[in-house]
């Protein structure tokens, strides 16, 4: 079956100049991807016919399994594209330079790669368990900048800088990049690094800092109304956050009090477990604002808040306002991310003048 992909690829792509083997191949790529995300809802409708026959019913079972193999299969083969479509988008882009010689004015440009976006309002819960340290890609291509999004091949890059960047449906509203104080680790590296966890990973604040003039909701943002460095997977007690800055209230490491407050946070949960089977849906939360709730005195009346609806059934958990989606991106060389105005994209340049 890999041979046949590779011809069919082949035959699409229409072997000529170096250009038009990326361009026809970006484009195979991804016609290839539209019917292949449309066969496992194909075979699902297969395995529900097969329910209909009678004669035998150990080899319609057997059949059904089958089936229901095949459409795993299906739905893995569809998430291993996203991957493979934005290797080739990479590879399309330093097969253009190369053709266009533009070595030197290439050599004033960076590059910075989107590895997340969180979308607190799409209906998926990014909490501790989920996403950050478990090398399962997230979300689509077309939805990365609306939804929640983890691009797996980003994820597991090795990164000097990362950029916090918040937006609306791709338009920057706020930035804040930082230097890593390890370098050549990737954030799958990072965000598995649990045990004993609470690592501040960034040193010297931010290297840039840049608000849209008249931004709101920055009183109490969770990283745009605070100082100080990045931390990774925050636990305490019961408790952790994946992502906080450590200008705001970084609860102790045997200290049950619900206070610290970022991205990727649970109210119960073994914060040093990469995975805990025994962590709380209820309690899972995607982003928390910075505040001063303490579990002893945050009543359900007054509430941990919570940006927009994705968080568990805690009876401390409120929802409130969207601030906006709040992506991730990593580059290796460029400590400065770009705020001219120009829409967020999965790749973005950074061009010196």
């Amino acid at each position: 079956m890999g041979k046949l992909f590779l011809v069919f690829l082949l035959c699409n792509a229409g072997l000529s100049s170096g250009v038009d083997i990326t361009s026809n191949l970006t484009e195979a790529l991804e016609s290839f991807h539209e019917r292949l995300r449309n066969l496992p809802e194909d075979m699902f409708e297969v395995q529900l016919d097969l329910g209909k026959f009678t004669a035998n019913e150990e080899m319609k079972q057997q059949a059904e399994n089958q089936a229901k193999q095949i459409r795993g299969k299906l739905s893995d083969m569809s998430s291993d594209m996203y991957n493979l479509r934005f290797v080739v988008d990479r590879l399309s882009e330093l097969e253009a330079e190369k053709e266009d010689d533009k070595e030197e004015v290439e050599e004033g440009c960076s590059s910075w790669y989107l590895g997340m976006n969180l979308n607190p309002s799409d209906g998926h819960i990014m909490g501790y368990e989920t996403g950050w340290s478990d090398d399962t890609s997230i979300g689509t291509l077309e939805d990365a900048l609306i939804r929640d999004y983890l691009n797996q091949t980003v994820w597991n890059m090795p990164a000097k800088y990362i950029a916090i960047v918040r937006h609306h449906q791709g338009k920057l509203d706020a930035v804040k990049v930082f230097t890593f104080k390890h370098w050549g680790l990737s954030l799958s590296h990072r965000f598995k690094d649990t045990d004993p966890g609470r690592n501040v990973v960034t040193e010297g604040g931010p290297v840039q800092e840049y608000t849209v003039p008249g931004a709101h909701n920055l009183g109490d943002d969770p990283v745009f109304s605070v100082g100080g460095d990045l931390a990774f997977n925050w636990g305490y007690s019961r408790n952790g956050a994946r992502l906080v800055l450590t200008g705001g209230h970084l609860s102790g490491a045997d200290v049950d009090d619900d206070n610290t407050h970022g991205f990727g946070n649970n109210f119960w949960v073994r914060p040093k477990m990469v995975e805990d089977p025994e962590a709380s849906p209820d309690w899972a939360h995607e982003i928390s604002n910075i505040q001063d709730c303490p579990l002893q005195g945050c009543t359900g009346v007054k509430g941990v808040k919570i940006q927009g609806t994705d968080h568990g059934s805690g009876s401390t958990l409120k929802g409130g306002p969207v601030y906006g989606n709040y992506a991730i991106y990593i580059s290796n060389d460029s400590p400065t991310f770009p705020t001219d105005g120009a829409n967020l994209g999965i790749n973005v340049e950074m061009c010196e003048n």
